[in-house]
This record gives C-alpha cells, sequence and structure tokens, in this order.
C-alpha cells in the first residue's frame, strides 16, 4: 500500500452526522457558501474551507474552516468541562477580496487558516478565545500583521457553538489579525486588556489600512484618561467624564509631593505644579491638558520608576500590591458593600467617589502604606 494512501487512513475526520451538524451550523449562522477550497495534500486532518459571499446585511467575505474540530485538542484537564476540545475557525474578509484570484496577495488567508488549523496537533495544544499567535514580521508584503488573536465568533450568539451533543461541541473563533505591538501588549497584559483597547471598534473585517489601537510607548505608560472615561459614556453613568482622572490624579499628586518627579519635569511644568500644590488648578485638568490624559514613567525620577514598577500595575501577580486595585478597595469603604455593589454603579463604584480632599486623603493611606513597604527593598 502507498503511503499516500497510508497517510489518508490515519486522517481524523468528522463522522457523516457530524459533519452534516457542521455544515448546517454554517449555513444557518454564516450563510450559503459558493466557493469551497480543499487541500491538496492532506495531513493529520483534512481542511476544507466554505467561504461565503457578501450580502446587503453583511457586506464581506466570510470564512470557515471544516475540518480542525475533527481533532479533539490537548485542552488542560482543569478546564475539560468547558468543552472546549473542538475547533473551527471565521475569518471575515473585505468585499473587494476575490476567492478565485491565484496572487499572493489574495492567497493568504487560506493559508493562514490551514497553518492555525494544524497548530494544535502540531504543537500538541489548543487553541481557545484570546490565544495568540505569533507570525513575525507579516504573513506576505501585502498583509503586514505580526500575528493574530481569536475570539467568539462575531456573527451572533447562535453561531459561536455547535453542538453535537450535550458533551460534545464545537466552538467557531473569529480571526483578528493584530499589529506587533498589540501582539507584544496583549502578551504583557492580557487578551481581556487588549479586547477593552478596541471598545466597541472590534475589527471584525480585515482591513490592511488599520491602525493600531495601542501606542508605540505602550511600555512606557502606566495609565490613561480615556480608558476610564470611556467607561461613563459606554455604560452613561450619571457622572462627569472627569471622573476618569480622579485616582490617576490622585497618584500624580502624591508623586510630587514625595519628590518622585524627574527635575526635566519639576523644571518645565514648576508653575502648574506649584499652582497644583496650593490648590489653584486641578490636577485632573492639567493631567488632561499637559500630558494628554497619559500617566507615564517619563514623568518620574529612578525612585519613582521603581515605585511605579512595584504598585502601579493593573496586571500583576495574584497578591502583589496593586494601585487600581486599592482604589477599588478605598471605594469599596467610602460607600458600603451595599452601595458599592448597586446597580447605578455598574461595576464602576471607584468612578463615583468625589474627588475632594477627603478622597485623596483616603487614597494617600493605600500609598503611604505600600510605599514603606517599597522603601524597604529599594536600592539605587
Amino acid at each position: 500500500m502507498s503511503k499516500k494512501n497510508d497517510s489518508k487512513k490515519t486522517l481524523e475526520l468528522y463522522t457523516d452526522e457530524q459533519l452534516k451538524l457542521i455544515e448546517e451550523h454554517i449555513e444557518n449562522n454564516f450563510g450559503e457558501a459558493s466557493s469551497f477550497f480543499h487541500e491538496k495534500e492532506s495531513e493529520y486532518i483534512q481542511i476544507k474551507i466554505y467561504a461565503i459571499p457578501p450580502t446587503k446585511e453583511n457586506p464581506y467575505y466570510i470564512l470557515v474552516t471544516v475540518g480542525m474540530g475533527a481533532h479533539l485538542m490537548n485542552v488542560p484537564e482543569s478546564l475539560n468541562k468547558e468543552k472546549l476540545k473542538r475547533a473551527e475557525l471565521v475569518l471575515f474578509l473585505p468585499p473587494n477580496w476575490n476567492p478565485d484570484s491565484e496572487k499572493t496577495e489574495q492567497k493568504w488567508p487560506l493559508q493562514l487558516l490551514g497553518m492555525l488549523s494544524r497548530l494544535p496537533i502540531e504543537e500538541n495544544a489548543w487553541l481557545g478565545w484570546g490565544h495568540t499567535v505569533d507570525y513575525g514580521e507579516g504573513f506576505t508584503e501585502e498583509c503586514g500583521f505580526s500575528g493574530i488573536t481569536l475570539i467568539n465568533s462575531m456573527a451572533g450568539e447562535d453561531s459561536q457553538i455547535c453542538k453535537f451533543s450535550d458533551t460534545d461541541e464545537v466552538n467557531f473563533y473569529q480571526v483578528i489579525l493584530l499589529h506587533r505591538n498589540e501582539l507584544d501588549f496583549k502578551n504583557k497584559n492580557g487578551a481581556s486588556a487588549l479586547i477593552s483597547h478596541f471598545g466597541k471598534n472590534i475589527p471584525s473585517v480585515y482591513d490592511d489600512d488599520r491602525k493600531s489601537v495601542i501606542p508605540d510607548n505602550f511600555m512606557d505608560i502606566l495609565d490613561t484618561v480615556e480608558e476610564h472615561s470611556r467607561k461613563v459614556e459606554e455604560k452613561e453613568l450619571d457622572i462627569l467624564e472627569i471622573n476618569g482622572a480622579n485616582h490617576i490624579a490622585a497618584f500624580l499628586l502624591w508623586s510630587i509631593e514625595h519628590n518622585l518627579i524627574n527635575d526635566e519635569m519639576l523644571e518645565y511644568f514648576s508653575e502648574d505644579f506649584r499652582q497644583i500644590v496650593d490648590g489653584e488648578y486641578d490636577i485632573r485638568k492639567f493631567l488632561i491638558n499637559s500630558l494628554d490624559g497619559e500617566l507615564t514613567t517619563e514623568l518620574f525620577n529612578d525612585k519613582g520608576k521603581a515605585f511605579c514598577k512595584y504598585y502601579y500595575d493593573h496586571y500583576h501577580y495574584e497578591d502583589e500590591p496593586c494601585y487600581p486595585e486599592d482604589v477599588d478597595k478605598m471605594a469599596l469603604d467610602y460607600f458600603g458593600e451595599e452601595k458599592y455593589n448597586c446597580e447605578e454603579f455598574q461595576d464602576e463604584a471607584y468612578l463615583f467617589v468625589p474627588f475632594n480632599k477627603t478622597y485623596y486623603r483616603n487614597i494617600s493611606r493605600y500609598i503611604n502604606r505600600n510605599y514603606r513597604n517599597f522603601k524597604k527593598n529599594y536600592t539605587k
């Protein structure tokens, strides 16, 4: 028997019944395919890509893999109950994509889906929500994105899972292409942090002109007013957007008073800082108007940078000191548990604490405690 036939015998395939359910799921949730792409040769699994053409309701191509989920991925035992062992992939492309073209710039989406589909087998691993794959400097010269992340299918909640039985199902994940700094940000801060930066504008349809949502200097950014103020608008909270600056401004004021700002910034903003310390200038307005709403490590001297690294970290390890967590604790102390968890606050109680001398005094207690602990081990 030939090696080619041996390879076919070892392929992991859906049963006829499973394949029927998958195809019905695709047609019901994504649309009717007009083109199908088969592999010339298959190894491990047999990938077929369904291409659903643009419609008035969905003005973009939808590519959906079929075959990846025939393989049960090596999911950690702790997640076995989550039914994550099977997956298929979805990619949205602009309406000018040409499924019949032989040009490289048109074929890379098919190649990408093929590579991703085999990755769990080749790496004896698994792919799921929030996972990223780094492909270096770009798939092709025309596609300069450096990698991808996976989120739940954006074709609607019903499109996200195809049930085979009560214990067996296939998850449909959307492929989102990422810039280099978006990948780096995700690796440092996690998938949820990256997705929050997209806000309501997750780039579901591939766009080669899309700009990165992460600034190039993100490693220097400790916090931004915009990240918190947009919650006021998105959740329609009954407070001013400037409240998104409250906790950032308080930390900056404390740092000014404790000589953690570098000499260059002290000289450049000397008059502003004098007015702030004297209570003549709202430090929140200074933060927004003069610092573009960003608190960055560039403001601080060496000791200040070291303290920020120790304490001002949204994405810290459990049990490590964390200023954002202390801001929440301060809000809990201020409102009490019942009010803190009330429907009005929508899990954003920290934005509702009035910004005044009491606010600064209360949060300073938390900062002072952690600063004392920091100094015990700080060396220049």
